[in-house]
């Protein structure tokens, strides 16, 4: 059987280094890169290059070209314009990309000022000109433009398919910025090509991409998944002996030429494809039939239209996208918050009552928690008509994780029993082959959310929805009934094996607080221990992570001699680079473990951005000796650092 053939299925310039992508038919090749690709960049006032690791929203700068003229467009910004032409060298202030320092064209003041407000960051934007030349170090003799570590970056279709196979929220190409797609070839095959030649041009198979933070943040938006993929899984399956996680092929030209979307691509040689470390065992997510998917990981500006009280301390808030667009996701997945509390930005995560089988709204329950920031401020301040930001959906807890099983226990207490609620609608609304024992944990019936709907929902799915209660309050009336039964007291093993006495056919999703999930895993494994089980933590939101949560901390690098004191959630990384103390890091996301350093004495705790958060790529015995990973490492307090 012939190979498959291989072609260009997209081709992708970005002008700005870390701007938007524009989407081409036709580049033209040249040996520092595609014509017209990363010739201009952001820098810092010292000429230091500024990428979206450190300004996510250039990620949202437009950046064309007209003749003569460079627009610079962005959201809710009148666009900037200037000619090239009058632009003149920097003289002898260099720029530096990465260690390399290269003369440049400064684009002037006033596209300074734009662009330092657009970004809030005091910043300077500079061009290639005449005498800009960097050496392309994967490939002496050659050169590069401003891009990262080579002139081209091209990705498989099939690739990026299979790394979807795992992730709950597939990633978009657009996430990992490539010049070349191409289809055809099967996953990762592009890892073994040495040399290619596409229409009549070239090219050197130089290795594989190492990624970074940047494939965690919306390319659209520049707001960072919460779930941190795709990087933490790129980290799991694509983890080079390294450390490094590779996604994608470098691509030196070894000729000028023109390379149009559809030309074929023909292997000319191969080589060593990376070294991985063996994965561990991931299994590829069964994906339900295509659903109206037009949303992504957001954020999704909404519109609260409805609010509905479910017992005397959970409340239901109905919210629907503000462009009145369907909104993705599975049933028992959840939706992170942004709002603003006493003027702080906090994020809290909650899961989705609603079913995606009625996509044009979606409803979180929140249960109001004595001292909890989010869940009180909701509950006493949210209205009807008020607006906020959707981040997500995102999580493994839902129905499609069982594939084609049907046979389900679900058992819940307290909040934990909103994914079991958003299952169920989506079940009955279906009308799905699904058989359901559902069992709740409540102090009384005054505490059991729901209960009309799941008394209507028994009635229309028959016998294949099983419905109890377990009530823990002495004083509380049952709720017997030829639709459901109750028990008295504390769920315990007698109970669980009375409720479901095939507990050893079915998967069991459950979901709930800290304590009642512990004992739950106990029962079930002494009863079915071989038989699948599904767990969700959901308890207080007290540890709402709090954006802009001004914290005191003093840093002392030892080995610099340099003690920095601050304010605010800033890496070491962050705060060395401030200090002019020098530290290599590639993937700033926890991963790759170049920013390892030793914290000599103090507290710390892991950065938000961390994609890695058990630190595999540090040893046991590095983590015993105190060694921290300085990219996803916040300092709480004082701090003593090996730096």
């Amino acid at each position: 059987m012939p190979a498959p053939t291989i072609r260009i299925e997209s081709l992708h310039l970005y002008p700005l280094k870390s701007g938007s992508a524009i989407d081409v038919l036709s580049a033209w090749v040249e040996p520092e890169g595609l014509a017209g690709d990363r010739t201009m960049m952001v820098t810092d006032l010292s000429g230091e290059c500024l990428t979206s690791r450190k300004l996510p929203a250039l990620l949202t700068l437009h950046c064309l070209t007209d003749g003569d003229e460079v627009i610079l467009m962005g959201p809710d910004a009148r666009p900037c314009v200037f000619s090239r032409m009058a632009l003149r060298p920097t003289g002898n202030v260099a720029a530096r990309v990465w260690g390399d320092e290269v003369a440049v064209l400064d684009a002037g003041d006033q596209v300074a000022d734009w662009l330092s407000r657009f970004l809030g960051h005091s910043c300077r934007l500079v061009l290639k000109g005449p005498q800009t030349y960097r050496p392309l170090a994967l490939k002496p003799g050659h050169a590069v433009s401003f891009a990262d570590t080579a002139p081209l970056l091209l990705i498989g279709k099939s690739s990026l398919d299979d790394l979807n196979d795992y992730l709950e929220t597939p990633a978009e190409m657009a996430r990992f910025r490539p010049n070349v797609v191409v289809s055809g070839p099967l996953p990762f095959d592009e890892d073994g090509w040495g040399t290619i030649r596409i229409g009549g041009v070239e090219f050197d198979v130089a290795g594989g991409c190492d990624r970074c933070v940047v494939t965690t943040l919306d390319p659209q938006s520049g707001e960072a998944r919460i779930d941190r993929e795709p990087l933490a899984t790129l980290a799991k399956r694509r983890r080079g002996e390294d450390g490094k996680p590779y996604f994608g092929q470098f691509l030196v030209p070894r000729r000028s030429g023109r390379i149009f979307v559809g030309d074929a691509v023909e292997i000319l040689s191969c080589k060593e494809s990376v070294r991985l470390r063996p994965p561990p065992d991931m299994e590829r997510i069964r994906r339900s039939a295509k659903r109206e998917a037009v949303r992504g990981s957001g954020p999704i500006p909404m519109i609260c239209t409805g609010i509905v009280a479910e017992t005397a301390d959970m409340r239901s808030f109905r919210f629907k996208s503000e462009d009145g667009a369907a909104i993705d996701y599975l049933p028992g997945q959840f939706i992170t918050l942004q709002l603003e509390t006493d003027g702080v930005p906090v994020r809290r995560s909650y899961t989705i009552s609603s079913s995606p089988s009625r996509p044009h709204h979606i409803a979180v329950s929140v249960k109001r928690v004595r001292g909890g920031r989010v869940s009180n401020w909701l509950h006493d301040n949210l209205k009807v008509g008020d607006r906020l930001l959707g981040v997500g959906p995102h999580g493994r807890f839902h129905l499609a994780a069982v594939g084609e099983k049907h046979s389900l226990l679900m058992v819940s207490a307290g909040s934990g029993i909103t994914p079991m609620i958003a299952m169920l609608r989506y079940v009955a609304d279906l009308d799905l082959p699904h058989d359901v024992v559902f069992h709740h944990s409540a102090r009384s019936t005054e505490d059991l959310p729901f209960t009309e709907e799941l008394l209507l929902l028994k009635r229309q799915m028959g016998d294949r929805l099983k419905l109890s209660w377990n009530l823990t309050s002495p004083d509380t009336a049952s709720i017997d009934g030829p639709s459901s039964s109750s028990y008295k007291g504390r769920l315990n093993e007698i109970m669980l094996a009375d409720i479901c006495p095939d507990i050893h056919d079915r998967v069991t999703f459950c979901c709930g607080p800290d304590g009642f999930r512990q004992a739950a895993r106990a029962m079930h494994r002494a009863l079915a221990p071989d038989a699948i089980y599904l767990e969700e933590s959901f308890g207080s939101d007290l540890p709402a992570i709090v954006e802009a949560e001004v914290l005191p901390y003093r840093v002392n690098f030892r080995k610099s001699g340099i003690v920095a004191d601050g304010k605010g959630r800033e890496t070491l990384l962050d705060i060395a680079r401030t200090m002019n103390i020098p530290v290599h890091a590639d993937c700033e996301a926890g991963i790759c473990g170049t920013c390892r350093c030793r914290v000599v004495s103090g507290d710390w705790m892991l950065a938000a951005n961390c994609a890695d958060p058990e630190r595999t790529v540090l040893s046991a015995e590095e983590k015993q000796e105190g060694y921290v990973l300085a990219c996803s490492t916040w300092p709480i307090g004082s701090l003593i650092v090996d730096l």
